[in-house]
């Protein structure tokens, strides 16, 4: 098995939680947790409106229908779980973080779970952070965009900095953004994940959800929101 390389640099395939809560499942990123999470024997409880979309689960998937502001079945859902793991997306018009995320959080506090693993986008930056190179060809075309009132960032924004700041609900949770930039169907290889900058640009839904899970597991990414992509990085090892 392969562990941390570096302080920047690691590969998944290391510890995994036993049972972990999936949002936003039948989306893009979720598909990957999830068939992950079953590939392992990790158990999954799958939150969703929508259950039947989630008719060929494994015996160790859990499917629980719920809105995801009826706080007292999502603590339900959550309870006895690891940590819960959001896919959900960043659709602008109908904000799904800025109105779910707040119950959420506050599901999972009373429910007893502090570990929460959000997905980003890779072009969001956290504090401190100098633009890499594709931060720098992305962001003249979303400044552009926001002068004309299209804010492509903004729910992913309002995530990192609920969470960098603990308000919104996100008090006393403890928490990893990842930053996968270009999503593929390409089987598991074992993900890369940088803290500073990134490395390819393809990330398999798999290695990124193998990594969320093993964020649900470590705490050797909390409070960061690192990039993943797929395959090795030359010069890293």
């Amino acid at each position: 098995m392969m562990g941390l390389q570096n302080k920047n640099v690691m590969t998944t395939n290391v510890a995994k939680p036993r049972r972990v809560a999936v949002i936003g499942a039948s989306g893009t990123y979720g598909k990957g947790i999830l068939a992950r999470a079953e590939e392992l024997g990790v158990e999954v409880v799958v939150v969703t409106r929508s259950p039947h979309k989630f008719q060929d689960v494994k015996s160790t998937t859990m499917v629980i229908e719920t809105q995801l502001y009826e706080e007292d079945k999502l603590r339900e859902a959550f309870t006895g779980c690891d940590g819960v793991i959001s896919a959900l997306g960043d659709d602008r018009k109908k904000r799904p973080k800025t109105h779910n995320l707040p119950h959420i959080w506050k599901a999972m506090k009373a429910a007893g779970v502090t570990k929460y693993v959000g997905v980003g986008s890779g072009a969001m930056m956290m504090p401190g952070e100098k633009q890499g190179s594709f931060q720098r060809a992305v962001y003249p075309l979303l400044n552009v965009l926001k002068l004309l009132g299209v804010e492509l960032l903004e729910q992913n924004e309002w995530e990192r900095d609920s969470l960098l700041m603990g308000k919104n609900g996100a008090e006393d949770i403890t928490w990893v953004l990842t930053r996968p930039v270009r999503p593929t169907k390409t089987p598991f290889v074992g993900a890369s994940v940088h803290q500073d900058k990134h490395g390819q640009m393809n990330c398999s839904i798999y290695d990124h959800g193998d990594f969320c899970l093993y964020c649900v597991a470590s705490s050797a990414w909390d409070s960061l929101a690192p990039h993943v992509s797929s395959g090795k990085i030359s010069g890293k090892r």
